[in-house]
């Protein structure tokens, strides 16, 4: 009898195992703790995570229950199962390792509480793949405990930072008018050591302000911009910092000038605070994977940056243009949150603010000290006549 190519592709179809139409179904909601998905098809593979919110995982464990048993897939290792099959993991350790590449010291709750998108690659025994987006909102409780040793941490260091500098200001104001070798010694002692207390304070505080603000505003999908903004906004704040710091010791540095080298030299004397254009790089170093030389070199271009005493050489308004044709590019192509693009913005305006402040007060400190001087010098040359 003769069989009918209907009938034969029948047969086919039940012994040949298939994964057409394999499908993956989590749930809309789920605790930080653990997801239980369920993915349905026939045939043989392997599943893994390909990215969370578009980020690579750092690292992961997935475990998948088949008819035979429990199987697992873990970063590069993924054992192959059959279908259908549970799959289970936990967003709150896939999550936070994510979040501890950028900022370590942030509470992995502050990504709870928000839809975020796991996406699963599963390989077929043959090679074929499918992609499975699956978005899942994230339940969790903040655990405001967690921030308070780094918080503490935070004050301790701002509280030293605030004593070093009032006891430097003070310094400044009593001794800068005298040519003092032990003086000038304990200045630059106590620089140092408050240079070393801004960069303890940030490296505390900076994160936990990036998981505070993206805990309230931030969102799933914008998480890498977030991060990339969230560096941003952490770096303009030391710069923020440290130029603050050079607007109150200009008149030091001015009187030093003045009463131990020459007036032609002082007349030639340039600003000294940051140029303002140094930040921007920092954020690259997200975007573009660099080597530790290169990494190093970056560093070494910020501190170049940061110290050239280039204000006087460049308008103002050119640097803060500059400035916000980065953060616009950056908001552009990364597309983070609103809060994230309005502080940093805002930041970027009070740098602005400041280097004014600061050329002003140079300006006007440099033309007293030299009015000063060839006043001096008028008078001994009358005594003198």
């Amino acid at each position: 009898m003769r069989r009918s190519p209907f009938v034969v592709v029948i047969l086919l179809l039940m012994f040949i195992p298939l994964v057409a139409g394999a499908t993956l179904e989590c749930p809309a909601k789920a605790p930080a703790d653990k997801v239980i998905c369920r993915l349905e098809g026939n045939g043989t593979g392997k599943l893994y995570l390909k990215s969370v919110d578009g980020l690579p995982p750092r690292a992961y464990l997935i475990t998948i229950r088949d008819p035979k048993g429990f199987k697992h897939s873990l970063n590069d290792r993924w054992e192959t199962f059959e279908l259908p099959a549970n799959v289970s993991f936990s967003p709150d350790g896939i999550l936070g390792r994510i979040k501890d590449s950028y900022f370590a010291f942030v509470p992995d709750w502050v990504l709870f509480n928000k839809e975020h998108t796991f996406t699963f690659v599963f390989i077929e025994k043959s090679g074929t793949r499918e992609n499975f987006h699956v978005k899942i909102y994230v339940e969790g409780k903040p655990n405001w405990a967690e921030l308070k040793d780094n918080l503490i941490v935070s004050l301790i260091a701002s509280f030293l930072t605030g004593f070093v500098a009032l006891g430097l200001l003070l310094l400044a104001t009593w001794g800068g008018k005298h040519e003092n070798k032990f003086l000038t010694c304990k200045f630059a002692v106590l620089s140092g050591l408050l240079l070393i207390l801004v960069m303890v304070e940030f490296y505390f505080l900076g994160p936990n302000t990036f998981g505070l603000l993206y805990y309230y505003f931030g969102t799933g999908k914008s998480l890498y911009g977030d991060i990339v903004f969230g560096l941003s906004i952490w770096i303009v704040l030391i710069l923020v910092t440290i130029l603050l710091w050079g607007y109150y010791i200009i008149p030091l540095q001015l009187s030093s000038v003045a009463y131990n080298k020459s007036l032609s030299e002082l007349k030639h004397q340039r600003t000294y605070p940051l140029f303002g254009l140094s930040w921007a790089l920092f954020p690259f170093l997200l975007i573009y994977p660099l080597s530790k030389l290169e990494t190093l070199l970056l560093i070494v271009g910020f501190f170049i940056l940061a110290t050239r005493p280039a204000l006087s050489e460049v308008r103002l308004e050119l640097v803060l243009f500059i400035n916000l044709a980065i953060a616009g590019f950056l908001a552009f192509k990364y597309r983070p949150d609103f809060a994230f693009v309005a502080l940093l913005v805002i930041l970027l305006f009070v740098v602005y603010v400041i280097q004014k402040k600061c050329l002003k007060r140079f300006t006007t400190e440099k033309e007293r000290l030299i009015a000063e001087i060839e006043g001096r010098v008028a008078k001994i040359e009358g005594a003198g006549i």
